[in-house]
């Protein structure tokens, strides 16, 4: 499966509603053809006059140069979700796939039967042009 805006934005809503208790605002949707990166959960961030770091201009993009069941896709969506959500509560954590991301990553595929990862082998997935 190829992603689509439409696609991802019904996905987005969906798992909004279903993991995230309908707290995540919505975010532009951009596709790319990024052959190295599935998805990303793209902002800009700034520090203030106190040294406080502002994020903002939230985006979320997928690539189209691969070919991908539906359930992996979910899972790439739901991935940059739990990002997201991390960001907009200004939730600490040590890394970007620190202990807090992987917990809730963990405790996602627990609970709703995902397989969310922190990574893919890229050798393994089809192309879109195959």
């Amino acid at each position: 499966m190829i992603a689509t805006i439409p696609y991802i934005e019904n996905k987005f809503q969906e798992y909004n509603e279903l993991i995230f208790d309908g707290k995540l605002p919505e975010l532009p949707i951009k596709l790319s053809k990024a052959k190295t990166s599935l998805g990303q959960l793209a902002f800009k961030r700034r520090r203030t006059w106190y040294g406080r770091t502002v994020y903002s201009d939230f985006r979320l993009r997928v690539s189209t140069h691969f070919d991908l069941p539906e359930n992996e896709l979910e899972d790439i969506i739901i991935h940059e979700m739990i990002h997201y959500y991390i960001f907009v509560n200004r939730l600490k954590d040590k890394s970007a796939h620190g202990p807090l991301f992987r917990q809730m990553m963990k405790d996602t595929n627990i609970r709703y039967g995902r397989n969310i990862s922190i990574s893919r082998k890229q050798k393994e997935l089809t192309t879109a042009t195959q």
